[in-house]
């Protein structure tokens, strides 16, 4: 009998030319997208790097929040430090064991480059705006992932720009895909 490994996803919202922060935080305000992020993330490990957390307003509420740092040194209540995503996935990984709850990558940009390669899944929200900023999403590589569903918002009187919330499954067969 083997041990099913927890299934590991991205969550990432990012502008057309990839951007996912600008000094410090994000560079739109768009509720829906937030509220999907809730939606999708609650009641599952989540690991973001110091700086991600450091952008948010205390840890995220019914969720545990994994921060990766190398000088972090407090614990808050509902925040574990860990010193790299490895660490990060194999206690979140001790979290969800016979479970089927995810576990979230949340940025930021250093974090999603080293969790590219370990991810099943990518949730991204592509905001259709080319924005400037100084944090950027890696490039999906479609020869290791395949875009399974794609649900588009209209820009409105609360989202200044359209998004679409993307469903990315790693292909079969990628060479990068691990066991």
């Amino acid at each position: 009998m083997s041990e099913r490994r927890p299934q590991i996803g991205m969550i990432v919202a990012c502008s057309e030319n990839r951007v996912i922060g600008r000094e410090g935080g994000l560079p739109w305000h768009l509720p829906d997208d937030l509220r999907h992020f809730m939606r999708t993330t609650l009641g599952c490990p989540v690991i973001m790097g110091r700086k991600t957390f450091a952008s948010l307003n205390g840890p995220l509420p019914r969720r545990i929040n994994i921060v990766v740092s190398r000088t972090m040194k407090r614990h808050e209540d509902g925040v574990i430090v860990v010193g790299s995503l490895d660490e990060g996935l194999a206690y979140a990984g001790t979290l969800v064991e016979g479970t089927d709850s995810p576990i979230w990558i949340a940025g930021g940009g250093e974090i999603y480059r080293l969790g590219m390669s370990r991810a099943d899944l990518i949730v991204r929200t592509l905001v259709h705006e080319v924005l400037d900023g100084d944090v950027v999403f890696p490039e999906i590589d479609p020869s290791a992932w395949e875009l399974r569903e794609t649900e588009f918002h209209g820009e409105d009187d609360r989202h200044p720009y359209s998004f679409s919330i993307e469903w990315w499954d790693r292909a079969a067969g990628d060479p990068t895909e691990q066991d």
